[in-house]
This record gives C-alpha cells, structure tokens and sequence, in this order.
C-alpha cells in the first residue's frame, strides 16, 4: 500500500468509532457507515465520509460503493449472521482486505470460512495498534514514545535489498534512525547498523523517529 488507502468501516460500536478515527488521523480516506444516525453525526467530522445506512443493506452499500474500498472492516461482532452474510457479499465482489472484528474464536472461525482475510479481538489499545500496522504495511510491531517519537520494527523495502545500509543513508534521507537489523532465524541482539551490511529479504530493520519521518520512509516500494 502506498499514499493514501481508502477504508470502509461498517458499523460504530465503540471499535468501529475509534477505529475510524485512528485511520483517518494516519491521512488515509475513510467511510464510516451505521444506521445509527447519532453515531454517525458524531464522526462526521473525523473521517472523510459518514453515512447512515443498514449495512445489511446490499443496494445500499452498492451505491456507496463499498465493496470497491482497498479495506472493508466489519465491526458488528454482536450480529453474526449480518456479519458472516457481509463478509460473503464482500467475498463475491473481491474486496482485497476484509477485516472482521469477532467477539470470539468461533466466531473467527467462521468468518474465515467465508472470506474473512484478517479477524480482530479488540480493544481500544488494539484499534489503535490495527491502524497503525495498516498505515505501515510492512511494520510487524512498533512502541510508542512521547510526542509521537516510535520504534518500529519492519521489513525492508523490496528496493533496498541487495544493498547495504551505508548506500541507503536512512538517516540522512529521511531523518529516522537505523537502531539496528536483524536477520531470520538469528540467535542473539539485531546488529549494530553497520555501514557495510547488506540488506536480505528476512532482515527487519529496527527504526527509531517522528511519525512523519516515518510515513515517508512508508512510501518506498
């Protein structure tokens, strides 16, 4: 994913809502859809786009044109059978990312079954960190320090391997630290970020920076 990901969101329970809100913040383009009029008028003005529609509906998320979104997260774990007939109309029309928000394992399960490509057992530290991980595609954690300073720790970009470390000059070029590497599969600490280490495909590279440093360093394929 690179630039901006358009987002659906269905349903506004209190996942749904942060959920949302977290992913338009990171500057990515997102529809939250309810049929709870007050929910939607109190997102409104923190995503791109509100709607208030019954997201069992399929003529009305045919005109809003749901299906077509990059990701479509399905977040009414308390309505299983809506939940599992959204993911299978999603399916269908071949949504490339269908996340689910389940209230459970069996539920994961079944979802799975029908075309889920990623189950979420949140919370509220969890919509937060699920937006983050869809803002930075190829991060696999991150911590988050103060005044939106984070370590990352992600998987190179294709276009950096083969190299080594000193011809990427990542600090120079985008203002975030290399802390360290570490390669699959390696006993013991990453590396130290010598200039001379080149760059292989199970490396995961330990990333220290503001986030703004760090959504540029995103946009490398």
């Amino acid at each position: 994913m690179k630039g901006r990901t358009r987002i659906a969101v269905l349903g506004l329970g209190d996942f749904g809502y942060h959920f949302a809100c977290e992913l338009y913040q990171l500057g990515h383009e997102v529809l939250a859809v309810d049929n709870d009029q007050d929910k939607v008028q109190q997102i409104l003005a923190k995503v791109t786009k509100a709607a208030v529609t019954d997201v069992g509906d399929r003529t009305a998320l045919d005109e809003l044109a749901v299906a077509s979104f990059d990701i479509v997260a399905v977040c009414l774990p308390e309505r299983l059978e809506t939940t599992v007939l959204l993911v299978h109309y999603l399916h269908q029309r071949q949504t490339p990312q269908i996340l689910v928000k389940v209230a459970n394992l069996d539920q994961a399960a079944i979802v799975k079954l029908v075309g889920a490509t990623e189950v979420i057992l949140p919370d509220h530290g969890t919509a937060r960190k699920t937006a983050m991980l869809i803002h930075h595609p190829r991060a696999i954690d991150y911590l988050e320090l103060d005044d939106g300073l984070m370590v990352v720790a992600s998987r190179p970009p294709k276009a950096t391997i083969g190299k080594t470390l000193g011809a990427l000059a990542i600090e120079q070029q985008y203002g975030v630290a290399l802390l360290g590497v570490w390669r699959t599969g390696q006993e013991g600490l990453p590396d130290p970020p010598a200039g001379d280490r080149i760059v292989a495909e199970g490396d995961v590279l330990l990333l220290a920076g503001h986030l703004d440093r760090l959504r540029e360093l995103r946009k490398m394929k």
